[in-house]
């Protein structure tokens, strides 16, 4: 499977839950949860990311992680709306979904440690 672009979250976000909002704030939204990715998951593993973005931008998460954009988007239409309870559940499964993927990227891509076994005297 090859990873989502902005386009296709986006998308995937209007058909889901239709909304009012401009493209430009959801790919506004899109990039914050990007920078998160960045942030959070790439950069402590000396990796490095985008932080520019337009439709055609390909996302940084592979799947079947790359849902985590959309739970962001939604988490953002939700507390843009007032709508606290389905704001805090899209930010539940956008945490739970963050976390998941920053779990096996870290067990994919550390680098190998040097030492084996922790000397205590």
């Amino acid at each position: 499977m090859e990873n989502l672009t902005a386009t296709d979250v986006l998308r995937q976000v209007d058909d889901l839950l239709p909304n009012q909002y401009a493209g430009e704030e959801k790919l506004r939204w899109l990039m914050q949860a990007e920078g998160f990715v960045v942030q959070e998951v790439l950069r402590p593993c000396g990796a490095d990311g985008e932080t520019e973005m337009s439709g055609d931008h390909v996302m940084l998460v592979p799947p079947p992680y790359d849902e985590l954009y959309r739970h962001y988007v939604e988490s953002q239409i939700h507390y843009a709306n007032g709508e606290m309870d389905r704001y805090n559940n899209a930010a539940a499964a956008w945490n739970s979904t963050l976390l998941t993927y920053r779990d096996w990227y870290f067990r994919n891509h550390m680098p190998q440690q040097a030492v084996k076994a922790l000397r205590l005297c």
